[in-house]
């Protein structure tokens, strides 16, 4: 008599890290990533505010990738904000919280001024 066993290990979702911060300038693309392990392979979600990105964001737009990757091809000022990663399998799940700020391109001009008079200053100083 022949009597096989099958066994099912399962391993809950695990993350390197619990939070990233991405800058980008407005109408520029972002992609954020989302690196998870676990057996089976956890499912990916990417929420913000507590909803589904997919159910409240302009699909043409943001785009979650095979690798669960966030692709936001053009980002704008109201993209800025938290966002979370949710990983999920039978065993479990994990979160990776994620802030985008966006940078309008009169900030980022701001700052190149500033940055350029404050190496005038230095050069004049020494």
């Amino acid at each position: 008599m022949f009597l096989g066993v099958c066994v099912w290990s399962t391993v809950p979702p695990e993350m390197p890290r619990s939070h990233d911060d991405y800058t980008v300038i407005v109408d520029n693309p972002v992609l954020m990533s989302c690196e998870v392990t676990g057996i089976p392979a956890p499912q990916i979600t990417w929420t913000t505010h507590g909803d589904d990105v997919a159910d409240v964001k302009d699909a043409s737009t943001f785009h979650v990738l095979a690798n669960g990757a966030l692709r936001i091809d053009h980002v704008t000022t109201e993209d800025s904000g938290m966002y979370e990663c949710v990983a999920t399998n039978v065993a479990g799940n994990a979160t990776l919280a994620v802030t985008l700020s966006v940078q309008g391109v009169f900030e980022c001009l701001l700052l190149y001024t500033v940055l350029a008079y404050l190496s005038v200053i230095m050069h004049y100083t020494r």
